[in-house]
């Protein structure tokens, strides 16, 4: 399979295919209902009837057998002839595109560029042949795909296996063939980077796309590269078959510890359910007050939903489209975050961070431009409800080991942001508290790369980095902020982490209280807790407004 079959498919012989299998089931019932009408013979009682009669029977089933072969045969066409088309859009943009880029896309799927003088743009275009790269290849899988699907279908109409399947009627007998002839979708393959799931996501037809997405939203809630509209519907259709999985979870716990008593692995497994189930209505109520759609553009988007992979659960809240975005920023919390108890707040505060960055925008003349925040909870910060180790967050604190975990996933999720923006180049800000400082640094550090344009560390034990083309940032592109009054201070280059924030080469911002650039007095951020947090004012903290203004791709002030 290459381009060159993608290009020599016929959708119009599969078109007329399909049209001619339609009239050709026309005739089937048309005969079905002729010879049911002479079947009933009315006033017609002898054995010749009843012999009439059971030659109607066997006729019947044959027509019906011969409708659902032919049901398969046309579904199979029309559903071909979509995907068929689409894959030659598909091609036809990426030619387009890789022609006005001087570069070639072969039948295999590669793609080579014609050297330029103009040395500057080297990274960009190599970054556009990779993608177009990786776009081609992946209608080529899916051409194969389709490719298989039919021969599997035709395999099956010889070998006999397509049946009316006890249909009573030969309209029946058609769907059921239907439902046994059309393509199957491929679902999002693994262990590929968000950049080849989009282009995977890309190469399917609208029709397996929906198909996907209704049949089966558990394969695609949380994959990155997947669209984010498509991550939050189907993360939101998974709340209710989650919570149910959990509730009889929890039941069958409870009968056990029935039998067996307290203290068992069974009764710390139950903890731990109920607590999912806390988390899992708590998304409900969040999500619900205020979901994302078309008409809710602002809305909140359920990115992760998570209950299984870890002890605690997981999640990630967007507000607004981060696709749709020019200016897209990620926070990730610290100490004793969870969904159930601490998640709302984050959301509030997300919120704010927004609002005070559209203001700086529209102050700036730059109205027109969108923001998205993000709160990512897709890892397990230390927590005081953890079991591990008994409980103690402050004995995980000092340990990297949940940063870890986390920081191949953000990493991840950064480069998805990335692969679904429909923007040409997104700004992405990260934004680490506490333990999350060091999960975002981590994160920034992966082999993999990543997007991020500015990254805040505030009220950090350390990242593991001492300047900013550590964390794979542009010099004074990366900032510290840091409460006179926060206690994490003193910990700073005494632990694990690398050398104290307040030590390294990244930007030092002053977050004492003070009247900042728009005029409006603001309360400094001193304790912990302080930086995302409005004050007594109701105003944004001065490390809240100087986040929003990074936000903006406005200068700290």
């Amino acid at each position: 399979m290459d381009l060159a079959t993608i290009d020599a498919w016929n959708t119009g012989a599969l078109d007329t295919m399909a049209d001619s299998l339609s009239k050709r089931v026309t005739t089937v019932s048309e005969v079905d209902e002729a010879l049911r009408t002479a079947s009933r013979l009315p006033g017609w009682y002898s054995e010749g009837a009843d012999s009439a009669r059971q030659l109607y029977t066997l006729t019947a089933d044959d027509l019906r057998d011969e409708a659902a072969v032919l049901g398969a045969a046309r579904q199979l066409a029309v559903e071909t002839s979509a995907a068929v088309n689409h894959l030659k859009v598909r091609l036809a943009g990426l030619r387009a595109q890789a022609a006005g880029a001087s570069m070639t896309i072969h039948n295999d799927g590669s793609v080579t560029a014609v050297p330029t003088p103009d040395r500057e743009d080297d990274e960009a275009r190599e970054g556009l042949r990779k993608s177009l790269e990786t776009a081609a290849k992946a209608l080529i899988t899916q051409a194969a795909d389709v490719d298989g699907d039919a021969a599997r279908v035709f395999d099956a109409i010889r070998d006999g296996k397509i049946t009316s399947d006890g249909a009573a009627t030969v309209d029946d007998a058609m769907k059921a063939g239907a439902d046994q002839g059309g393509l199957t979708a491929l679902e999002p393959p693994k262990d590929k980077t968000p950049y080849e799931v989009k282009a995977y996501w890309d190469a399917l037809s609208p029709e397996q796309q929906a198909e996907l997405l209704r049949d089966r939203p558990e394969l695609l809630g949380n994959v990155d590269g997947i669209p984010s509209a498509v991550r939050h519907e189907a993360n939101v259709a998974q709340l209710n078959p989650v919570l149910k999985q959990l509730e009889d979870r929890r039941d069958q716990l409870k009968e056990q510890i029935k039998l067996w008593g307290l203290f068992s692995n069974e009764d710390a497994e139950l903890e731990q359910v109920e607590k999912k189930i806390d988390d899992v209505k708590k998304l409900q109520e969040l999500i619900g007050t205020d979901e994302w759609s078309p008409d809710n553009p602002l809305g909140r988007m359920l990115l992760v939903m998570d209950m299984f992979s870890a002890e605690q659960g997981k999640a990630a809240v967007a507000l607004g489209n981060p696709d749709d975005a020019d200016r897209v920023s990620v926070t990730t919390p610290g100490l004793d975050t969870n969904i159930r108890n601490s998640f709302g707040s984050m959301l509030g505060e997300s919120a704010a961070l927004r609002d005070e960055t559209l203001d700086e925008l529209r102050n700036a003349g730059r109205g027109n431009e969108k923001v998205s925040t993000i709160s990512w909870l897709d890892f397990e910060p230390p927590d005081k409800d953890s079991s591990r180790p008994f409980g103690v967050p402050w004995l995980e604190v000092a340990q990297q080991d949940r940063a870890s975990d986390g920081a191949t996933d953000l990493a991840n999720f950064y480069r998805a942001i990335d692969a679904t923006s429909t923007k040409d180049d997104p700004h992405i800000v990260a934004l680490g508290h506490s333990y999350g400082s060091l999960t975002q640094g981590l994160a920034l550090q992966d082999s993999g790369g990543h997007p991020v344009d500015e990254a805040v560390f505030y009220g950090s034990p350390g990242f593991e980095a001492n300047d900013e083309p550590e964390l794979g940032l542009k010099d004074g592109n990366g900032y510290v902020m840091m409460g006179t009054s926060d206690f994490i201070e003193s910990f700073g280059g005494v632990g694990p982490n690398g050398p104290a924030p307040t030590d390294t080469k990244l930007e030092q911002l002053d977050v004492r209280s003070r009247t900042t650039a728009d005029g409006v007095e603001r309360e400094g951020a001193y304790i912990h807790s302080d930086y995302p947090r409005n004050g007594q004012n109701g105003e944004l903290r001065v490390s809240g407004y100087l986040m929003a203004r990074i936000l903006a791709g406005l200068s700290p002030e």
